[in-house]
């Protein structure tokens, strides 16, 4: 039952005080229309523009400030893949047809323009558009090609929720069956599953992340909130079943593919903890010997670290 007509409502957060409201045509309001997420390209706040993900009748609706405008676009990428329906959560098996979900927008190119990295929930791809083929709804149906297919994450990696730090250039979503928050840098051309970093997987804290944000201040935020076991089953009252988790960017990302460091500093740091690996072991094996190690011992400790990292 629709009480109320999908709309966006803009506060002025200064002052509180509602600054607009605009109710969605009801032309671009579809009968199993649900509007989950929102991306907002805000850097030119006279031209900012909004983009709702239709996930029931799969659209995406932009909204102009400057217009007071709306148009819907469609696109077959922002359909359901009828392979990736199949769900399990907490011993939970369940069947979505959610269409398109996770929206997350880069920084502006020297045009002004962001690119949209999107996918529906019942996927396992993820796809992109520039912002300049969005802002036009003629334009973007002249330019089927402008449509990206960028890769998969691989089987049971369904995604919901997306966002892209717009400083680090990597963009975070959710793993639904896996409990889990991944991560890719949108700098890399290609998206296969070895660029793809987990930032963090917890079969019990992290069931159904719900929400994905970076503030002004370079924190990630991840909201999780256990709604399959709602739906399916029952809430346990004595458990915790919402969370908040919260970390700097750079340290979530921190040894994963997405990792921002420079690899000449990651090199340092390998070979400073050899070094101390080795002054331990000399330490316990000959504790009144100096700790002064030679360098062809430190090379073999090294040597071991990276067969382990690289397995």
């Amino acid at each position: 039952t629709t009480k109320y007509p999908p709309s966006l409502i803009i506060y002025d957060l200064k002052t509180d005080n509602l600054l607009r409201k605009y109710v969605f045509p009801e032309d671009q309001v579809k009968e199993d229309s649900g509007f989950a997420n929102i991306a907002v390209e805000d850097t030119d706040c006279d031209k900012t523009y909004a983009y709702a993900g239709d996930l029931g009748k799969p659209a995406i609706v932009v909204y102009s400030w400057e217009k007071n405008d709306s148009w819907r676009i469609t696109h077959y990428y922002f359909n359901p893949d009828p392979l990736a329906c199949d769900f399990s959560v907490k011993g939970h098996n369940f069947s979505w047809t959610d269409a398109i979900f996770g929206l997350g927008l880069s920084a502006p190119n020297a045009d002004n323009f962001s690119t949209l990295y999107f996918h529906p929930m019942a996927s396992y791809n993820e796809f992109s558009v520039s912002t300049e083929y969005l802002r036009n709804q003629t334009v973007a149906d002249d330019n089927f090609d402008a449509f990206k297919l960028l890769g998969s994450r691989g089987p049971n990696a369904q995604s919901s929720v997306s966002f892209v730090d717009r400083k680090t250039g990597v963009l975070f979503y959710s793993l639904v069956n896996l409990n889990a928050v991944a991560c890719w840098r949108t700098s890399n051309n290609k998206y296969p599953m070895k660029n793809q970093g987990r930032i963090y997987m917890n079969e019990e804290t992290m069931v159904y992340p719900t929400d994905i944000k970076v503030d002004y201040e370079d924190n990630l935020w991840i909201l999780s909130n256990r709604l399959p076991i709602w739906m399916y089953g029952k809430l346990d009252l004595n458990e915790v079943n919402f969370r908040v988790f919260s970390a700097p960017v750079v340290h979530a990302i921190s040894h994963t593919a997405c990792d921002i460091t420079p690899r000449s500093d990651i090199l340092e740091k390998f070979v400073n903890k050899a070094k101390n690996i080795t002054k331990d072991i000399v330490a316990k094996v000959k504790p009144n010997s100096s700790t002064t190690t030679k360098p062809i011992t430190v090379l073999l400790t090294l040597s071991c670290l990276v067969r382990f990292l690289a397995t």
